[in-house]
């Protein structure tokens, strides 16, 4: 009787205390969601520069250069990418207004600057073109707007459009396959529709890419400037690319110990797509003698698994890559991040 109940009270004790660390993870797993849902990182983006004697008019009868108004736009369309970044684009009005203003609700303000753009066209049975293009970028705080980085972004790029200019190659027929679609005529400028699907459009989008990735390393240093007591405080920054949050719940009956796949929570609803590869996360909390803190949670990343199929709230994944002596096992978070990988799991985006 005397073994019985004590095995009995082991049981009890065992019982409650997998309910208190299953309740401290589900707890993490909500914090880490409702951090997911409600912060967003807020970018302002003021209009572009253009130093360079480049000059792209909207057509032949709208004789204005529009070339500085796309590359904005473009830099705003990569950053609403992530459902995680609320983007801005201002005019030069907006612009003023903004570092004039004694509070701003934004993260960051970003300018672009074209200074260099080589861009060459010559013919040898077709077109060759070559692109290379430079950019300034400066990124301001918002607390006093002041600019705290000054980067360098670079796009190069090179096309050979076939076109021996009429319907025949060395005197044979090809059946109109080398004709090139008319784009127009030939202006003292290029109007828009001729340079867009061009090489040189496509040195500066890489340019303007590359400016973007030197803007999102720099989110970190934005923040800590805005609120630097809560750096001092310890409390992890914020990450962008940070997109869904889930678990995972249960093993496929596909499931082998070579090959295991798990059905997770989040799905098509949550931006997933076969292929995505997500952060598999796991949360060790250590006993604080901190009486306000009694616990401190610490997550630690375990590996990656690779989406195979996706339903509106739930996807099946395999695993790609775990440790061996922790494998990855129900109840894991799993994550997905905006760019291909993480540096730290304190959250710093590395450059994707």
């Amino acid at each position: 009787m005397k073994a019985s109940r004590i095995a009995r009270t082991g049981l009890s004790i065992a019982i409650v205390s997998g309910v208190v660390v299953l309740g401290l993870f589900a707890c993490v797993a909500v914090g880490f969601a409702r951090e997911a849902d409600t912060r967003r990182l807020s970018v302002v983006l003021f209009p572009t520069e253009n130093n360079t004697d480049l000059q792209v008019w909207e057509s032949k009868y709208y004789p204005y250069s529009v070339l500085e108004q796309k590359m904005t736009e473009y830099l705003a369309a990569l950053f609403s990418d992530s459902p995680m970044t609320e983007v801005t684009v201002l005019d030069e009005n907006g612009m003023n207004r903004w570092l004039s203003q004694p509070r701003r609700a934004e993260d960051m303000a970003i300018q672009m600057e074209l200074y260099s753009a080589i861009l060459k066209e010559r013919e040898a049975v077709g077109t060759v073109e070559t692109g290379s293009v430079k950019l300034r970028l400066k990124i301001f705080d918002a607390v006093n707007a002041e600019r705290f980085a000054t980067r360098i972004a670079v796009g190069k790029d090179k096309r050979y459009t076939f076109d021996p200019g009429d319907d025949k190659l060395f005197g044979i027929d090809v059946l109109g396959l080398t004709k090139v679609s008319d784009k127009g005529q030939k202006m003292s400028r290029p109007t828009w529709r001729q340079f867009s699907g061009s090489s040189h459009w496509q040195s500066i989008k890489n340019a303007v890419k590359d400016g973007y990735h030197e803007a999102m390393s720099h989110i970190s240093i934005a923040l800590k400037r805005n609120d630097p007591e809560r750096y001092d405080l310890g409390e992890p920054p914020f990450n962008p690319f940070a997109v869904n949050i889930g678990r995972i719940i249960s093993p496929t009956a596909n499931s082998k110990r070579k090959r295991r796949e798990y059905i997770i929570s989040i799905g098509r609803e949550d931006a997933l797509k076969v292929g995505d590869v997500l952060e598999v996360v796991r949360s060790d909390t250590y006993i604080s003698v901190d009486p306000e803190n009694p616990a401190a949670v610490i997550p630690t990343s375990i590996g990656k698994v690779r989406v195979l199929s996706v339903q509106e709230r739930t996807a099946v994944v395999r695993v790609i890559k775990d440790n061996r002596r922790e494998p990855i096992q129900l109840q894991d978070l799993v994550m997905k991040f905006h760019g291909p990988e993480v540096l730290e799991m304190n959250w710093k985006a590395k450059k994707p």
